[in-house]
């Protein structure tokens, strides 16, 4: 069985700036040479910023990021493509997201400037209270500035993100959706009630994701996995039953969060994504299932953008 992968999150561009490592091979999760072993990869590359930063800090290392992404030599070689849009290519592609929108400082316009550099995914949030709102490790919702800047981001047409929201303040992001008839994903985030940790997923979020059309990326970062215990990969079959009795076979793709999370096993990377195939083909996962999830279902939705 041949296999694509599509993966919604992965903090490498972080690391490839922080421990000034290549994209073609590296010490990380995500290198060319580990995704070598898919037929198509397309992978979303979330500009992170140190949360020890303050704010105005943050947006400068994320433009450092993006700088530093752009002039990688794999990029500048055109061995991988970066794209705003999903294209026809055989070429490794990478999508840009941005994680936690604090680096705004208050400032509309830069979610503008967001846009031109090419972001189509905003994850506004990650943990505590910022400009933009509450996270998961806190009650509150969306600031008044959180929500002109997300109704600005959804409206030039990006995709909001509820991973690392608060219940609230997820529930407000899908409501803004809705209104603006846009879809809203959760990027990197497992189910609630499969592992009780609050940056999981609980029922009526999912299921509203999966009413409108939107996309759930599986994490496997293991204390997401399994609450209080050690975790193996398999312990992401739970999670997949659990949303597929959901109604999500259209939904459900992957959103692993390498070099961002703490798989399984410590030598997990995105190649040992092909022996998670083979584990779910002997799971009795159908082989069809597996293509929507590893690759059909995110094309779908980001083709259809």
């Amino acid at each position: 069985m041949k296999h694509s992968l599509f993966d919604l999150h992965c903090d490498t561009a972080y690391k490839m700036l922080t421990e000034r490592q290549s994209l073609t091979q590296n010490k990380l999760a995500v290198s060319l040479k580990n995704a070598k072993k898919f037929d198509r990869y397309v992978q979303v590359m979330a500009l992170w910023t140190d949360d020890s930063l303050d704010d105005e800090q943050g947006w400068q290392q994320m433009l450092a990021m993006h700088k530093n992404l752009l002039s990688d030599p794999a990029v500048q070689n055109k061995k991988v493509m970066i794209s705003s849009t999903l294209i026809d290519t055989t070429s490794p592609l990478l999508l840009l997201s941005i994680e936690d929108l604090r680096i705004l400082a208050g400032r509309l316009e830069r979610v503008d400037e967001l846009f031109r550099l090419g972001i189509r995914i905003i994850t506004p949030l990650w943990r505590g209270d910022t400009c933009i709102g509450g996270s998961h490790d806190t009650p509150n919702g969306l600031t008044e500035f959180g929500k002109r800047a997300l109704h600005r981001a959804i409206s030039l047409g990006m995709i909001a993100d509820i991973s690392h929201a608060s219940i609230r303040a997820a529930d407000e992001i899908l409501s803004l959706g809705k209104a603006l008839n846009r879809p809203v994903i959760a990027s990197h985030s497992n189910a609630y009630e499969i592992c009780p940790v609050s940056r999981n997923l609980i029922r009526r979020q999912a299921v509203e994701i999966i009413d409108m059309g939107g996309l759930i990326g599986l994490n496997l970062h293991a204390p997401f996995l399994k609450h209080e215990s050690n975790a193996a990969v398999a312990d992401l079959f739970p999670h997949i039953d659990y949303f597929l009795e959901l109604g999500a076979s259209a939904t459900l793709c992957l959103g692993c969060d390498l070099d961002g999370c703490q798989p399984p096993t410590d030598s997990f990377t995105v190649a040992s994504l092909i022996d998670l195939a083979e584990m779910m083909l002997k799971h009795n996962y159908s082989e069809s299932l597996i293509q929507r999830i590893f690759y059909e279902n995110a094309a779908h939705f980001a083709s259809a953008l």
